[in-house]
């Protein structure tokens, strides 16, 4: 029997909406990480994509929060 998970490591723009993941990723410079970790999206974080479409901003569950991303910093967050 195998054992093979379907979740693997993607892009914050590819999860489809209110789908769970969990950050794993972030690459881009730091004070754009800065900024993010200061709004508690950070590696480790617990999230879920409430509304957005390719190429526009999206918005975010973090935690209890919520945080609007721009596109092209959405597409440098990886999760699980």
């Amino acid at each position: 029997m195998t054992t093979s998970s379907s979740r693997s490591v993607r892009r914050l723009t590819d999860l489809r909406r209110e789908e769970p993941a969990v950050v794993v990723r972030m690459k881009m410079d730091a004070g754009e990480q800065r900024r993010l970790d200061e709004l508690g999206l950070h590696v480790g974080s617990a999230v879920r994509v409430l509304a957005g479409a390719t190429g526009e901003g999206i918005l975010i569950a973090v935690g209890d929060g919520r945080i609007g991303v721009n596109y092209d910093v959405a597409r440098q967050i990886y999760v699980y």
